[in-house]
């Protein structure tokens, strides 16, 4: 993101043009309510995240990066606008921005990139009447949610009324993200691409064969009670805190997996070079 940032600085210094070749393509990742120490490569001895381990091994680790706040909203909106949200006003998770913030989307749209939003925004509804979704912070297309979102989610296109989309949903935001960044190649512009995940935020869903992977946590492990949201009531329940965890884990298995999906796709298309992806 140091490079984005720069970037995007760098854009609009007077009498400095920068040509189309000089614009690199931005993806900015965020995963939802994803721990520090959940994945492999800082040492955790049960999930599998190869494609986070490998991205960590062979590129840029900011191990003492500081979110902008201490909660989902704040943080977002300090991403979004490089600000602190004691300046935009955003405390809590749910807050929505300032209609009046201008964000780094709306920047680099004027300097001819594509910029779309695809997964969480909790920064203010995603309709099309709200004044705070992610068209009026820049975006020219999205497929979103207000909040966070599980297997076979609903979400918004363009503030247009919720759809179903069908499959894990990590997989399901990177497959529209990479629609958006090929519309955007094939007309010739550069893109900023935001995909925020719904997971590992709770309440916890997974496909069987990613729950598959941790059927054999050790019986220590995690072995005490605790209360979380049910999937099927949205109520509070009492489970077994190792059996919570083995779902959390496939949830980040397979936003690891979307990952690699994005990875893999920027380097067939030929884009791998040119795109910085945070």
């Amino acid at each position: 993101m140091l490079g984005a940032a720069v970037i995007a600085g760098g854009l609009f210094l007077p009498g400095v043009q920068i040509r189309a070749a000089e614009r690199p393509n931005i993806v900015l990742l965020m995963g939802d309510d994803h721990g520090w120490d959940e994945t492999g490569y800082n040492g955790h001895p049960f999930l599998k995240t190869p494609v986070l381990d490998q991205m960590a091994a062979t590129g840029l680790r900011l191990d003492r990066f500081y979110s902008g706040g201490s909660s989902c909203s704040p943080t977002r909106g300090t991403v979004i606008t490089g600000r602190h949200h004691n300046r935009y006003g955003t405390f809590n998770p749910g807050w929505s921005l300032r209609p009046e913030e201008i964000g780094i989307a709306h920047l680099l749209r004027r300097a001819g990139y594509a910029c779309g939003h695809f997964g969480k925004w909790h920064l203010g509804p995603v309709k099309a009447a709200s004044p705070t979704n992610p068209g009026a912070m820049g975006f020219e297309e999205w497929v979103s949610h207000d909040n966070f979102f599980e297997l076979d989610p609903y979400l918004s296109r363009n503030g247009g009324p919720p759809e179903q989309f069908k499959g894990e949903s990590s997989e399901i935001v990177v497959a529209e993200a990479i629609r958006f960044i090929d519309r955007a190649k094939q007309g010739g512009r550069p893109f900023f691409v935001v995909v925020w995940f719904g997971s590992p935020h709770e309440p916890y869903s997974g496909r069987a064969e990613d729950l598959a992977l941790y059927d054999k946590l050790p019986a220590s492990f995690a072995n005490r009670r605790v209360r979380l949201t049910s999937n099927e009531t949205g109520r509070p329940v009492e489970r077994l805190q190792r059996e919570v965890l083995r779902e959390r884990f496939a949830e980040i298995t397979a936003m690891d997996r979307a990952i690699g999906q994005l990875r893999d796709h920027l380097g067939g298309a030929g884009l791998r070079a040119n795109t910085l992806l945070w």
